[in-house]
């Protein structure tokens, strides 16, 4: 083990190393060199001098970093404002201060509207009486319906003991409802289990966002064993990645041996970690989606190359690219793509992803159905049918516009943090895999 964190800390050291060289040099006089650099500076001063409103500093040079980073044609580099930079600093620690509710996209293919996924028994959501599926209409009197998930966690957020106000809509009731919430600090669980029949220990981790997640995955490993798990799945489905380190420890927690991840940067191929002896030795597969991206196909494909678990599902993201994170002079944070990730037999992750061993399709999401119009009468009530179907009605404003948006039913989940809730009817991918997993153990028994 000290043998892995030594080469973290080495990578760690290089590339602090190499930030530090490159930001020692002088770029503000490499600017005013070079014409387009000037052009910048030009622009930035016409508008400050001329343009025909007053314009703010921040909203202008914020716009200038985010359209260097938009002309890299890059999705996984960014720029964090403040707020958001200090949310995400906030989430890595394991807690947070806040309502105690998991918020998702209403239209998962437009990303607008948020509508409450999951309340947290005993927290302060659920004390107020905040139901899952409630859509945000406006946040402390700010209209949300068409802002980003992001932007309702950053205005929902705050210190404890203050009171945010939410004025929300429920499925089947006609008016709002204001909910007035006090904030308390909430723990952050990735980790969720339950067992199964057979013997089988079902743990998924929603994300590695947080230094914890490791922590976690033993807690819930050695409560699946007290309860008699023989076997396990790892689902990965929907997990979006996070931090390095915590896919690196999860992926070590189940192998004896072996490399887990190389890195590539500018032609230089280096490995990162390899396992520590000491492993849990249960059976078990993975559980991958198109959406399993980052560190958690790291672990997929560490734990499939190595022999040590079959991947089940769909082919992931293929987010093999990592980025260098920086903390900026206005408390922003900037990330730029700086190195790629390499599976233990060094094939690159990115824009492949990992294939499975067995293929099955996640039939969980249902689809979204968005409809936007205009023309209506004020005030008229409009059926909206497909198929013959009704999935329900949409009231025109003002000006005579509507729209409607339906996600069907959602796959019930369970409101107290670490307990998963599963159903095999509903979920044939996880039926493949449960199924992959028994037959694994049969051959094995019957090897031995």
């Amino acid at each position: 083990m000290n043998r892995r964190f030594l080469a973290l800390g080495l990578t760690t050291v290089l590339l602090g190393t190499l930030a530090w060289a490159q930001f020692g040099r002088d770029f503000g006089n490499e600017l005013l060199e070079d014409p387009t650099g000037q052009a910048l500076v030009q622009t930035y001063g016409a508008l400050k001098s001329n343009y025909l409103e007053d314009v703010d500093d921040e909203v202008i040079l914020r716009g200038a970093i985010k359209g260097m980073l938009e002309a890299l044609d890059d999705p996984f580099s960014y720029y964090l404002e403040p707020r958001s930079a200090a949310r995400e600093a906030q989430d890595r620690t394991g807690s947070f201060e806040g309502i105690g509710a998991v918020l998702t996209p209403l239209n998962r293919q437009t990303g607008e509207g948020v509508e409450i996924l999951q309340v947290y028994a005993g927290g302060p959501a659920s004390n107020a009486g905040v139901q899952r599926g409630d859509i945000f209409l406006e946040v402390d009197g700010v209209d949300v319906r068409n802002a980003t998930t992001g932007d309702v966690v950053d205005l929902v957020r705050g210190p404890r003991g203050t009171v945010v106000e939410l004025l929300m809509r429920r499925p089947g009731q006609e008016d709002p409802i204001t909910f007035q919430i006090e904030r308390s600090t909430i723990e952050i669980i990735d980790v969720s289990s339950t067992l199964l029949d057979d013997g089988v220990g079902y743990l998924t981790i929603r994300q590695f966002g947080s230094q914890r997640v490791h922590e976690q995955l033993v807690e819930e490993l050695a409560e699946l064993r007290d309860r008699g798990a023989t076997s396990l799945v790892l689902d990965l489905r929907d997990n979006p990645g996070g931090l390095l380190t915590q896919g690196i420890l999860v992926a070590d927690e189940f192998l004896e041996g072996g490399d887990i991840v190389f890195q590539r940067a500018r032609g230089v191929t280096q490995r990162i970690a390899s396992a520590d002896p000491e492993a849990n030795e249960l059976p078990m597969v993975v559980l991958v989606n198109n959406n399993s991206a980052s560190a958690s196909e790291i672990v997929a494909g560490a734990l499939q190359e190595n022999g040590r678990a079959l991947v089940v599902g769909e082919e992931t993201y293929g987010k093999g690219v990592a980025q260098s994170v920086i903390s900026l002079a206005d408390g922003g944070q900037l990330a730029f793509t700086s190195f790629e990730w390499l599976t233990p037999a060094r094939e690159t992750i990115a824009q492949q992803g990992i294939t499975p061993d067995v293929y099955a399709d996640d039939a969980r999401h249902p689809n979204t159905i968005a409809i936007e119009g205009r023309g209506a009468d004020p005030g008229q009530s409009l059926q909206i049918v497909v198929d013959g179907e009704v999935l329900g009605t949409a009231t025109a404003d003002d000006e005579g516009t509507f729209d409607f948006v339906t996600t069907g039913p959602r796959p019930e989940i369970s409101p107290v943090q670490g307990e998963a809730i599963v159903n095999l009817d509903a979920d044939p991918a996880l039926r493949t895999a449960v199924d992959t997993l028994l037959n694994q153990v049969v051959a094995g028994a019957a090897a031995d």
